[in-house]
């Protein structure tokens, strides 16, 4: 064998070589990309709550959600919810009043539901009621399905803070935000209510007395 065919056959070893590592690397390259693409079934899925930890919801899914068979804000007259109230007894009831749009309410409400979890539902009773400032029953089914809201939810239409006032206790009058926490127990004549945002440690300080045992 000549040098030259010698060296010939070592330049084509070579080329071959390089394809091989190439085509190599490109399908290593490709496996890695499709492991790091999200499951199409995991983007579809609009009750995993990890998905919604992890990543913001995109516009389909929050679509999704806020129109799927599930929990779902119910509409209430005013006269009914101030019935409803009154005649609260058995057991302490809370009473949420919030809006979409009031970072203090969404804050009181998170705080409530925290503290709800720590007694047991024969003592206590949490209602959530939605005072709507321009948004829609869509968008209030999405959030509570967003926080995972297990307990009863209203939505109070054509209703303003007046409503306290003209419907539940005159005295009520100088209420003019939310959010709004009602404490009541019609059967141990309970009925507090604050009109300020308050976080999980002051809301258990004032509830906790005032469970029936």
């Amino acid at each position: 064998m000549t040098l030259k065919r010698l060296q010939k056959d070592v330049d084509c070893l070579k080329k071959l070589r390089f394809h091989v590592l190439f085509v190599l690397a490109m399908f290593i390259l490709q496996s890695c990309k499709q492991n790091t693409t999200p499951s199409v079934n995991h983007a579809a899925s609009p009750f995993d709550t990890t998905h919604f930890e992890t990543q913001a919801l995109s516009a389909d899914d929050r679509v999704k959600l806020s129109t799927a068979t599930g929990k779902t804000v119910k509409p209430i007259e005013i006269n009914a919810l101030a019935d409803k109230i009154k005649g609260s007894t058995g057991k302490l009831h809370v009473y949420c009043f919030w809006g979409l749009n009031n970072e203090g309410s969404i804050s009181t409400l998170k705080a409530i539901k925290k503290v709800s979890e720590k007694f047991d539902s024969t003592q206590l009773k949490v209602v959530y009621v939605n005072m709507p400032l321009r948004e829609t029953v869509d968008a209030v089914n999405l959030f509570i399905r967003e926080n995972q809201l297990i307990d009863e939810t209203f939505i109070l239409e054509k209703a303003d803070v007046s409503f306290f006032s003209k419907k539940i206790r005159k005295d009520f009058i100088y209420i003019n935000t939310l959010p709004v926490v009602l404490l009541v127990n019609k059967a141990t004549e309970t009925l507090l209510f604050y009109d300020r945002k308050m976080d999980e440690k002051e809301l258990t300080t004032l509830i906790q007395p005032l469970l029936t045992r």
